[in-house]
């Protein structure tokens, strides 16, 4: 598993981490374009072209890192590579999870360079002394209310298992897309639209049935219930429900994608 780990996280990394390091330089040139007196030369276009490059390599940054995340599925283990990783002496669950693992990392790690690299481009306009502020009034919090440590912990783990359900949905789509005998690019794309309108139709319905008819009665019982329950119990039991909310697709996609691996899989 730690060998799989590593040869993903080279593979990612070769790529990702040279374009991370570029939007951190472009954030740190136009952030000294963007003084008053670079702002002088030729009328501020030279501030202007970097502003648009840099917006254009953030957006390229989550773009390439999809892209990369989903390149290493397919080809690695549904294309032609799938012949030789197959024949390793690891588990479908292996492959897979090496995979998911990898690809969340990568996916924060997206979002931490752009968070730090907007930091540096806004450090001209007191966007530093904003998140000081936030981060002082935060530790405050925690001080007087240590709950609050808690909401942050818990917010952190809903995100990361949203994550890790959105790629496991890829990774099903693309696993079913596979079972095709021509065009699997496309059915995984079709895959793609049809569970997620699926998906829609039965949050909807659920909805619909929380709002009305008998649901309506079990959901005003169960307020009436958690009357006397403290408040930060109440939020506590909403984070965590979020969080088992958001792992049930995602087990149930990783159990698809599990299956067809392990008996439908087609390298032909």
């Amino acid at each position: 598993m730690l060998k799989l780990l590593k040869y993903e996280w080279k593979a990612c990394a070769r790529i990702c981490l040279p374009l991370y390091g570029a939007m951190l330089l472009m954030s740190i040139v136009s952030a000294l374009m963007a003084t008053d007196g670079a702002q002088d030369i030729m009328n501020g276009i030279p501030t202007a072209i970097l502003a648009m490059l840099y917006f254009a390599l953030l957006v390229a940054t989550f773009v390439v890192t999809a892209v990369i995340l989903i390149q290493r599925f397919y080809k690695n283990l549904l294309g032609d590579e799938g012949y030789l990783m197959f024949t390793l002496p690891v588990t479908v669950t292996q492959h897979i999870w090496s995979k998911v693992i990898i690809a969340v990392a990568i996916c924060c790690l997206s979002g931490i360079v752009a968070a730090l690299s907007i930091s540096i481009l806004g450090a001209n306009t007191g966007l530093i002394w904003g998140i000081s502020m936030v981060l002082g009034e935060f530790g405050r919090s925690v001080a007087e209310d240590p709950n609050v440590l808690g909401y942050l912990i818990e917010g952190i783990l809903l995100l990361v298992i949203s994550i890790i359900s959105g790629v496991l949905y890829l990774y099903l789509c693309m696993a079913l897309g596979h079972l095709a005998k021509k065009h699997r690019v496309l059915m995984s794309v079709v895959w793609y639209f049809v569970l997620s309108t699926a998906a829609q139709f039965v949050l909807s319905f659920v909805m619909v049935g929380l709002a009305n008819g008998p649901m309506e009665n079990v959901m005003t019982a169960l307020a009436n219930a958690l009357n006397g329950v403290p408040q930060q119990t109440l939020v506590h039991g909403v984070l965590l429900s979020f969080c088992v909310a958001a792992a049930i697709p995602g087990a149930i996609c990783y159990a698809g994608t599990h299956y067809i691996l392990q008996h439908k899989l087609n390298l032909e």
